[in-house]
């Protein structure tokens, strides 16, 4: 039997949850088959937030690739970006997604979903939003997923054109992996207790690209917005000899 349209996807079985996620996805406009023809640079990629862009071989996300993601921020600003520049986006099995967070970094929170709690098989709720969807967030906690799974998904998402970012856990043959980590805080301890800017060291590596490092620096620049400036490289020090 067929689940009730409103009622809430963690209170149904596994097979009316699909069944409801399919149901949604046919009502999102759907998208132009980038496989179906060449397209040039910068538009075979997903945007970035700022400089993150910098540290990227193609300047943003490539389509048809897995990338397995640390940092709740980077995250978010994956999330803003992609939204906010007009496509859709969905988040798996994260209980603690911050969308507020997501939303002040310029998030579009109307082409967002956040399934919590996708049930015992979350890669098959991945499977149909991969249909659909340019950027599909998955939190594994910690789930090592079986390498003929892996590589079944690989293909969806080639096939599709999407890109699957990993959180929490390990996807083998994945194609980038973006490690952060926050470095310093900025704003606290000045009277008024805000945070106005984050500091994160980013280290970018990939299949066939060579491990590069930088530091992000978060601040905002304007109501729901948050500018990542990529801070330039510190000169090397120079010791005098004789």
């Amino acid at each position: 039997m067929s689940a009730a349209p409103g009622k809430p996807l963690a209170a149904i079985s596994q097979d009316d949850r699909i069944e409801v996620l399919r149901a949604r996805m046919a009502a999102i406009p759907s998208r132009v088959g980038a496989s179906s023809r060449a397209e040039v640079h910068g538009q075979d990629v997903l945007a970035v937030p700022g400089g993150l862009g910098q540290l990227l071989p193609s300047g943003g996300l490539e389509k048809g690739s897995v990338i397995v993601c640390s940092g709740s921020s980077l995250v978010n600003g994956l999330l803003a970006a992609v939204t906010g520049a007009g496509k859709f986006a969905a988040v798996i099995g994260c209980h603690q997604l911050g969308l507020l967070s997501a939303a002040e970094m310029g998030a579009d929170l109307s082409r967002l979903a956040h399934i919590p709690q996708p049930g015992q098989d979350r890669l098959a709720v991945l499977a149909v939003l991969l249909d659909g969807l340019e950027l599909v967030v998955l939190d594994l906690a910690g789930e090592t997923v079986a390498p003929s799974r892996a590589r079944a998904l690989d293909a969806r998402v080639r096939s599709h054109r999407s890109v699957l970012v990993v959180t929490r856990g390990d996807w083998a043959g994945c194609d980038l992996r973006l490690e952060t980590r926050p470095t310093a805080y900025g704003g606290l301890g000045r009277g008024h207790g805000r945070l106005q800017s984050v500091h994160l060291d980013v280290r970018v590596s990939g299949k066939r690209l060579q491990p590069r490092t930088g530091r992000l620096t978060l601040a905002g620049s304007g109501p729901h917005q948050t500018a990542w400036t990529l801070d330039p490289p510190k000169a090397e020090k120079r010791t005098r000899t004789g």
